[in-house]
């Protein structure tokens, strides 16, 4: 899943986008015969057998038509968009991939040059396939609760500095007027249990292209990362028989997400800043801005709450005329940042490190250059909720997987659950309460019962799964694929030395050696392994980027 907006961001921009175009999208009414090799998913025929057509220059594209609900086809149907980037050999096993979110979107990652970074990962002997989920970009149900009159969100005001109590009204008003408009929409066939049903349609149809005897049993391989673990977690729970490899990087408690309410997200986060704590004292003040005259951890941490005291009584002012600009940094603004940076160390470090040091220093500039700097699209980092269509993934494909399950009932069991947060993460538990835990309260929306999860079980996969994490993530605990590898006879866990969302994004040799291992042999690491990482963010000169910063994220 991707990682919370903050509240103002989740509601306002959350609203103003669900599914209601359906399966006759404009998106994909252009069934004419494509061009050579076209360079949009517009000119990609869309059709219920899988037909690759070259695109973008080095790629194959399928619109692939699919059921909205596979056991009542004549409910109608609705578009994936498929992409595939053949490795060079042009022989190997398809690996699907799924970025994150909900929200993510598949081609979008390969056409930035994710398909590399996976195949650099995997050891470029597989083919790297993606997609959009329904209601996400390309795809053809499109979410949304003004489809008529967008400009309608403007009249729903949301206050970012409201207390909890006005939090937990506005978010519930918001998801029982967005579950209302919906009623009769496609939003309800917009869940994870759809997708992975599309992901077994498309292997069949794969494998039978392939020629493969019995593409009814054909077995799936899945790399999925965030929000793409409960993807991978469903698939096995729904397919066993049919897994040929899984691996689920930075995992999501997918118990909890199908009840709405993920309690334990951000118990490792404050060990992911204090991995930074950490990492900058070793590095000393020429590598890190921070650190100034501290020798330890302890003594930045210590700096680091005084700032935000200090923020809290009073914030600090910028004022810059060049740009006709004014206003304030509060505390929350430099956590909600900060939260954000902890996933992808390699690239943030070195960033946090600078503009804690000139805030400290009453350098508010300095900050905010940080700030816009992290936001570069060229600067590599997890998935953002950059857009209403995006959010409204995010908020609808859970709403729909949370099917009415969710545990907070009125405003005194979501101030309870505001304090739990709280007491879990000193740093970060108030921002997860104020945003993604108010995703679900409200909603009433639910998928048709053939798209209905029931829950996870002790299941026994053809093959075994891999599970990945580090042991410092700051929105996908390690705690959290210990729980649900525990599902999975046979199954793995391989932990990662470090911070980051996402093992993928500090780059381990070891790490990779055994991804690559699981892929080749289907043999899950040992009990109790352990990799450390090729180099320390601040304390090493760091080469290379994080490896997978196109699209990851987790809610």
């Amino acid at each position: 899943m991707s990682h919370a907006a903050f509240i103002a961001s989740l509601l306002v921009s959350a609203i103003s986008a669900h599914p209601t175009a359906g399966p006759t999208s404009q998106l994909h009414q252009r069934d004419t015969k494509p061009a050579a090799n076209v360079t949009s998913f517009v000119d990609v025929p869309r059709s219920s057998e899988l037909k690759w057509i070259p695109c973008y220059d080095t790629y194959q594209c399928a619109n692939l038509e699919v059921p909205l609900d596979y056991e009542n086809p004549s409910l109608g149907s609705t578009v994936v968009p498929w992409i595939r980037q053949v490795a060079a050999n042009g022989t190997g096993t398809d690996l699907l991939f799924n970025p994150g979110g909900p929200g993510g979107s598949g081609v979008q990652f390969i056409l930035k040059g994710g398909g590399k970074q996976i195949m650099d990962l995997t050891g470029s002997k597989y083919n790297v396939v993606s997609f959009d989920p329904r209601g996400v970009n390309a795809s053809d149900i499109h979410l949304t609760c003004f489809p008529d009159d967008p400009k309608s969100r403007e009249t729903m005001p949301v206050d970012p500095n409201s207390n909890n109590k006005e939090l937990y009204a506005q978010a519930t008003a918001v998801n029982k007027y967005c579950s209302a408009v919906n009623q009769n929409t496609t939003l309800r066939f917009a869940g994870t249990v759809a997708v992975v049903q599309d992901i077994m349609h498309f292997t069949t149809l794969q494998a039978a292209l392939k020629g493969e005897e019995k593409p009814e049993d054909s077995r799936v391989w899945f790399l999925g990362t965030s929000y793409g673990t409960v993807i991978g977690q469903t698939l096995a729970a729904l397919y066993p028989d049919r897994i040929g490899r899984i691996i689920n990087a930075a995992n999501v408690d997918s118990e909890d997400h199908y009840k709405g309410l993920i309690k334990n997200s951000v118990s490792n986060a404050d060990k992911s800043l204090r991995c930074f704590f950490q990492l900058c004292a070793e590095a000393g003040e020429k590598k890190c801005a921070f650190a100034s005259n501290s020798s330890n951890a302890q003594d930045l941490e210590t700096r680091f709450d005084d700032l935000l005291a200090q923020l809290e009584n009073e914030p600090a002012q910028y004022i810059i005329p060049a740009l006709g600009a004014a206003g304030i940094i509060t505390r929350r603004a430099v956590l909600n940042s900060l939260h954000d940076w902890l996933y992808v160390p390699t690239s943030r470090f070195p960033l946090m490190a600078r503009g804690l040091a000139g805030l400290y220093k009453g350098n508010a500039t300095a900050w905010l250059e940080t700030v816009v700097e992290a936001t570069e699209p060229n600067v590599d980092g997890p998935f953002n909720y950059t857009s209403a269509a995006q959010l409204s993934a995010l908020r609808f494909v859970t709403n729909v997987d949370a099917a009415g399950r969710y545990e907070i009932r009125n405003v005194s069991d979501y101030l309870s659950a505001v304090e739990k947060y709280k007491s879990t993460s000193k740093w970060f538990g108030e921002k997860y309460a104020t945003s993604n835990a108010l995703i679900n309260t409200g909603s009433s929306v639910a998928p048709p019962k053939s798209q209905l999860f029931a829950g996870f079980k002790k299941t026994k996969t053809k093959n075994p799964i891999l599970f990945l994490n580090t042991n410092a993530d700051p929105i996908t605990p390690l705690v959290s694929a210990q729980k649900m590898a525990a599902f999975f006879e046979g199954s793995g866990v391989l932990v990662q030395n470090s911070g980051g969302h996402d093992a993928f994004n500090v780059q381990s040799s070891c790490t990779i050696k055994h991804v690559q291992m699981y892929l080749d042999t289907g043999k899950v690491s040992e009990e109790g392994t352990v990799c450390e990482t090729d180099k320390k963010p601040l304390v090493d000169a760091v080469v290379k980027r994080d490896m997978i910063g196109l699209g990851l994220g987790a809610w």
